[in-house]
This record gives structure tokens, sequence and C-alpha cells, in this order.
């Protein structure tokens, strides 16, 4: 907040994806006076440790999760595709594969594992704090990796009145790469509505419409 008190930003919205949902739900019950709105893409805040044990997930633990997330081989690169994709590619050669891994997989991979670790051990949805900024909640229908009985759960602990939820069909965890332009149709729609900017400040407007989809912005 420092930052954004140096830049003289007093309001924002605040947006994430998988784990950036988890970030941005806590900011928003942090800072209330700060966060005026809030979206959240295939978040599984309301999960709950039990859930693990109860075989909501397609892993059977934390450890076993952490694997296939930051994979090591090709073989869990292609595994990790099949979880996050309703329609995962059908072959990717070894050699991309391991480029991908060194790229992405090989750092923090030890303070990766502990937020795993973290995010499910001893986590209690009767203690999630109920944030009240109007929220949007966009979720592939076929997620595997946070079910969409996380979002309906998440939507009742929010109320009627506060959430709303979008549903997209045949889509996975990864949204953002199978259905990107109904992603940023629904945040559009949700960020940019006139009863969300003040009157006259076409200025926001500008802003919010060019970092969402700096292409549809004349249309």
């Amino acid at each position: 907040m420092k930052v954004m008190d140096g830049h003289g930003v007093r309001t924002m919205t605040v947006a994430g994806l998988s784990y950036g949902g988890f970030v941005a739900y806590s900011i928003a019950a942090q800072f209330k006076e700060r966060v005026d709105r809030v979206v959240l893409i295939c978040a599984g805040v309301a999960l709950e440790e039990k859930d693990v044990e109860e075989g909501m997930f397609k892993v059977k633990s934390p450890e076993e999760a952490a694997m296939i997330l930051f994979p090591q081989s090709p073989t869990m690169l292609r595994r990790l595709l099949k979880l996050s994709f309703y329609k995962p590619p059908i072959w990717i050669p070894s050699c991309f594969a391991m480029d991908y891994i060194h790229v992405m997989c090989r750092d923090y991979l030890h303070e990766r594992k502990e937020l795993v670790e973290a995010l499910h051990k001893g986590r209690r949805f009767a203690s999630l704090p109920k944030i009240t900024q109007p929220t949007l909640m966009i979720w592939g229908e076929e997620d595997q990796v946070f079910p969409v009985e996380l979002a309906h759960r998440l939507k009742s602990h929010l109320g009627e009145n506060r959430a709303q939820l979008v549903l997209v069909k045949k889509t996975g965890h990864a949204i953002n790469e199978e259905k990107p332009k109904e992603m940023y149709k629904h945040m559009k729609s949700f960020l940019c509505t006139d009863a969300m900017i003040p009157p006259n400040d076409n200025a926001k407007r500008l802003i919010l419409a060019s970092l969402i989809s700096p292409n549809q912005i004349n249309k």
C-alpha cells in the first residue's frame, strides 16, 4: 500500500487468477477502504484442509499437488496440462517440455512447495473473512484444479447481492489460455460499467478498458 500511496492511488481494483486470487482476496479483506472491487478467476479461496481428504481434488495430498504444479519431468508436465486444460495439447516433445521446466519450474522450488502446503494445512472455511466489495468470480466449468463447487461455496459465503459468478463452458483451470476473449469480456463488463465508475471519470474508464483489452477500447 505504501507504493500506491507514493503514486497517489487511494482506491484500486484487485484481480487474480488461481493463487493470484488468494492474494487479491487477502488484500481486499485487509484493506477494505482501499479496494473498491474484486475479480477472482478460478481461485479456490474457499477450500478447506478436509476437502483433500474427502476426495474433492484429483490429488490426494499437498505433496502430490506440488509435484504436479512444479513438474520436474516431461511426464509430470503432461499431467499438469491434462489437469489444467479442458482440451490439453495432444503431445509435447520432451525437449520442449524440459525447456519449459528449466525456465519455469526450477527456481525456488522448495519455497513453492512450502507455499502449497501452507495454503492447505489447517485451512478452515469457517475462518475465511467475508469481503464486502462487489466481487466477480469467473470459473472454468470443467476446472479440475479448483472444482466449481468451491465457486458456489464462496458465492454463498459472500452473498448473492455482493458476488456474481460466471461459469465458462468447456473450459478448465487455464481459462486465460483456453477462453481469454470470454474472460476479458466478463471482466470488462464488470469493471467498466457506469455503476462502478464515478460520474465524469472518463479517464478511469479508458484506463480500465485499455488494461483489460487494448484492441477493444475504441469498439
